[in-house]
């Protein structure tokens, strides 16, 4: 009896061994390594910058044109015309990360007479028809080239694409004084002239553009 005692002794102890040494492998083989952690994700917002300036380094709201006069010559059946010639009046760079379409519309002529001043008297003339005499047209080139620049008509001509991170846009205006019309022409446009001349100091146009988006990222 006491023999059969010490044998189940050594099984039990031989069985608890065993259990211990497989729950050993047991720990070994199904354990894993397990790691907690925080991140940021970050998303850069595609930066929209569309810088304009005109030919004297300020915001384009207005080009100013003087100095002009009208034709010298005399009246021979057709319109008689003079110009001021294409003028840079504005530099539109887009330093965003998109693409831009660039529109423009110009506003009606606004005649001062001296100094600045307010024209209250037209004679008999009339501010419209005054105002009639004069026209502007744009152009629009992606180089400084006045030469190669081509017309813009608004509301005819489609926006115009100005690449992102270093697209140009020169944009510049040619007003033009017309002497003659379907009504007057001759010595009485030149009498029209004349009071143009005694009473209007200057010419002004509003430009305004307008950049929309035409690309994305990525």
């Amino acid at each position: 009896m006491t023999k059969k005692k010490g044998i189940a002794s050594k099984l039990f102890l031989l069985v608890v061994l065993l259990t211990l040494i497989s729950c050993c492998f047991l720990g070994s083989t199904f354990a894993r390594y397990i790691s907690t952690g925080g991140g940021t994700a970050t998303m850069q917002v595609a930066k929209w910058s569309i810088n304009v300036a005109n030919e004297e380094g300020g915001d384009m709201t207005t080009a100013v044109f003087d100095k002009l006069s009208p034709a010298m010559e005399e009246y021979k059946s057709t319109p008689r015309t003079n110009s001021t010639g294409k003028v840079l009046v504005a530099t539109i760079t887009n330093t965003g990360d998109v693409d831009a379409l660039v529109s423009f519309t110009v506003g009606d002529a606004e005649l001062k007479g001296p100094e600045g001043a307010e024209i209250s008297d037209w004679g008999s003339y009339g501010e419209t028809v005054i105002q009639g005499l004069f026209s502007i047209a744009l152009y629009t080139n992606t180089a400084d080239n006045a030469g190669g620049a081509t017309e813009y008509k608004p509301g005819e001509t489609a926006a115009i694409k100005v690449a992102a991170t270093i697209g140009a846009l020169y944009v510049y205006a040619e007003v033009t004084w017309t002497s003659d019309d379907d009504s007057v022409s001759g010595a009485e446009a030149d009498a029209r002239d004349t009071w143009v001349g005694q009473n209007v100091e200057s010419v002004a146009y509003a430009l305004t553009y307008t950049a929309v988006q035409k690309s994305e990222k990525p």
